[in-house]
């Protein structure tokens, strides 16, 4: 039976590029055909969200006012007119951070989806999810296993998510050297995703109790970065797979100075400075250097039915939507642990 939710919700709304989040009371939006509207029962913090927040991805004007937030688990409660392909109402569902692609283009024909030029971002081209209610697309609303935890589990739509796919892209294998730098909450699922693999897994950070995290979820070594870190993962055996989570491009020494003939590099941080990626290194060590951003739908699918089976245990802060400002803060200054989530029940 289809439920009625009420005509006014509270969110989180950024009124222009820089501006702090308000929460206020607007209207909940009524899911037209193709759509569902869905109860919001946890939303994941993204760096995303802060680098949004502070004005650092030059929204256009017109993108404002805008929810954001593209972590969201939550319940269908309505469905839109000639949607026959919705989920059923009470079903548990994904809000992630694609919120739609033009389903035409190479990209999108080839499973490459998430590189498809016409794609739309949920919490930057539509209202996401830090609010108590939000419409998603059915052909990219994705269900959610019932024994993921609708606060613990949301980080899985993006962090986790990305972390899986950087991984499935460079093709990790069993016994192969994987170096993750960056121990934040990317950082962890990125651990415990290649031990997963079978591999041997090194760790980079400037944070020392983040690397102690990364040692107790399966990292095999951790390392302090800084200018010896590229030489001191050589001396372990080297890296035949790098995924960089760190968001600075100091740490393009240390992935020259670590990594092993015929490496993958995955870029995953949003990293705008250059940085000196020699074509003779390329060409005399024959690496793979190249890009990872979150991941399509059947690689959410098929990572959610992993993490369902294999809990992934990171921290998670859960925190009432009226903090939202406070985490943000708090995510700015490097003083999370693991992840932040939006728990809808505080």
């Amino acid at each position: 039976m289809t439920e009625m939710p009420p005509s006014r919700m509270m969110a989180a709304i950024c009124d222009g590029p820089g501006a702090a989040l308000t929460l206020r009371e607007v209207d909940t939006p009524k899911p037209g055909p193709g759509e569902v509207l869905v109860r919001l029962e946890g939303c994941g913090m993204c760096h995303s969200d802060l680098h949004l927040r502070d004005g650092q991805e030059n929204l256009p004007d017109e993108a404002y006012p805008v929810i954001f937030g593209h972590e969201g688990i939550g319940r269908v409660v309505q469905v839109g007119p000639d949607t026959p392909d919705a989920p059923a109402v009470g079903r548990r569902v994904g809000l992630p951070w694609l919120y739609d692609t033009c389903l035409a283009c190479k990209p999108c024909r080839s499973g490459w989806e998430t590189f498809c030029t016409g794609q739309t971002a949920r919490g930057v081209q539509h209202n996401g999810a830090f609010a108590e209610y939000a419409l998603s697309p059915t052909a990219f609303t994705i269900p959610i296993p019932e024994a993921i935890d609708p606060v613990k589990g949301a980080p899985l739509l993006c962090a986790g998510l990305t972390a899986w796919s950087a991984l499935a892209r460079a093709e990790v294998t069993p016994g192969q050297h994987v170096l993750i730098i960056g121990a934040g909450g990317l950082g962890q699922y990125g651990v415990m995703i290649a031990k997963a693999r079978g591999a041997r897994v090194f760790v980079v950070d400037t944070d020392p109790d983040k690397l102690a995290t990364a040692m107790t979820l399966g990292a095999d070594h951790a390392i302090e970065a800084g200018p010896n870190a590229g030489a001191a993962v050589k001396a372990l055996g080297g890296a035949d797979v790098t995924v960089n989570f760190a968001p600075s491009p100091a740490v393009w020494d240390t992935i020259r100075d670590a990594v092993n003939p015929v490496s993958a590099v995955v870029a995953v941080a949003m990293v705008h400075t250059p940085v000196d990626l020699s074509m003779m290194w390329l060409i005399d060590g024959g690496h793979r250097v190249f890009g990872s951003s979150v991941g399509t739908r059947q690689q959410m699918i098929d990572f959610l039915d992993f993490a369902a089976l294999h809990p992934l245990p990171i921290e998670v802060q859960a925190l009432p939507l009226a903090d939202v400002n406070t985490a943000l803060d708090q995510l700015k200054r490097g003083e999370v642990a693991g992840r932040l989530c939006i728990d809808f029940a505080l």
